[in-house]
């Protein structure tokens, strides 16, 4: 099989395999376009023969505090399945063969694979070393599209059944609002929900370009909730594939007793049925949930729409020069400071386990 860089000509014929393969919206092209804007520079990666793609990562190149050295970072790869080790070690060669290029101290992972023994040994016996600190969340909720909306309502917690019919009889009306208002609506909020629970957020022109790169070209949608005619909360969704993601969220303090976020996700759930998509993953939730950890409220508003638990494999490096790799703290150092970089709107400790 041969090696190719994938470039825009190629866009679609890329994330036609990904989505179809199953990979997530961060290995879309697309996504790589967006961190690219952020000073990270994607390098695509496929395998196959002729026109078809058989495996395939999407790497985030970011440079490093050190003369000329770079690091490498796959969020959700690589796509390729791991039971087949001719797959895996091509793309591995290739990969090692842009490193080489790009000087680059390892390569990061955090494919969206159950964790298992399987996975773990199948790693590990190509170099690969286990890590504890997360860059994207390990576990999440996946919740079946697929049923009917009757059952599905009923499937949820009672609580979270009451709190959706409560907004309704509230009055809180929910928009599709995928519009440069609907970015500055959206932003105001989270900047008030990042100053209240205390936590990171990209700049204003991160989301003005979600909304250039993906929502204009139908891969994200902005919705809001109003009450009495305000916006009182909202949340950007992905869809890639057959799947749809919630990453971002944001709710006014004064409003919440109207239930805004359970009327928001409650109509995204009916929107995403009727375009026919099948998993909406609720994207995080901590891998063991505890009163006072940083993500408890977050995970007890998910649990309450029952839907499948999945744990992820989690975060693997692949050192390809050991020395500069352990050279701060053993690598985690400087790989920490990299990660960093990618500003996912999260506060320092909340993807701990």
């Amino acid at each position: 099989m041969e090696a190719k860089i994938i470039t825009e000509p190629d866009r679609q014929r890329w994330n036609d395999f990904v989505s179809s393969s199953g990979g997530s919206v961060l290995q879309s092209f697309e996504w790589g376009e967006l961190k690219s804007e952020s000073g990270w520079e994607p390098i695509r990666i496929a395998l196959g023969e002729g026109s078809r793609i058989s495996a395939a990562i999407s790497v985030l190149k970011k440079p490093l505090p050190m003369p000329g050295r770079s690091l490498f970072y796959a969020p959700r790869g690589p796509v390729v399945p791991l039971e087949n080790p001719d797959l895996l070690d091509g793309l591995l060669e290739a990969v090692r063969e842009q490193a080489v290029r790009h000087k680059a101290v390892a390569l990061k992972i955090d494919p969206p694979v159950p964790e298992g023994k399987a996975v773990d040994e199948t790693l590990k016996s190509r170099g690969f070393i286990k890590k504890k600190k997360q860059v994207q969340p390990r576990t999440t909720y996946f919740i079946d599209l697929t049923m009917n909306s009757d059952d599905l309502l009923k499937s949820f917690e009672e609580k979270t059944r009451y709190n959706i019919r409560l907004s309704a009889k509230k009055g809180v009306e929910v928009r599709l609002e995928n519009t440069n208002k609907g970015v500055e609506d959206f932003y105001s909020i989270y900047r008030e929900t990042a100053s209240r629970d205390n936590f990171l957020i990209h700049p204003k022109s991160y989301y003005q370009s979600i909304k250039r790169i993906l929502v204009d070209r139908g891969m994200a949608s902005i919705f809001l909730a109003y009450h009495r005619g305000i916006p009182i909360a909202g949340v950007y969704i992905f869809n890639f594939g057959d799947k749809i993601w919630y990453m971002y969220g944001a709710s006014r303090s004064e409003s919440r007793n109207v239930m805004p976020n359970h009327a928001l996700h409650w109509e995204v759930i009916k929107w995403a049925k009727e375009k026919g998509l099948r998993v909406y993953d609720l994207w995080g939730i901590p891998s063991n949930p505890r009163e006072g950890h940083p993500l408890w409220g977050v995970y007890r508003f998910k649990k309450g729409f029952r839907g499948s638990l999945v744990k992820y494999a989690g975060v693997y490096d692949l050192p390809f020069d050991a020395l500069m790799y352990h050279v701060s703290d053993k690598g985690f150092a400087l790989l920490k400071g990299a990660v960093s970089l990618l500003k996912k709107g999260k506060i320092s400790d909340s993807l701990e386990e």
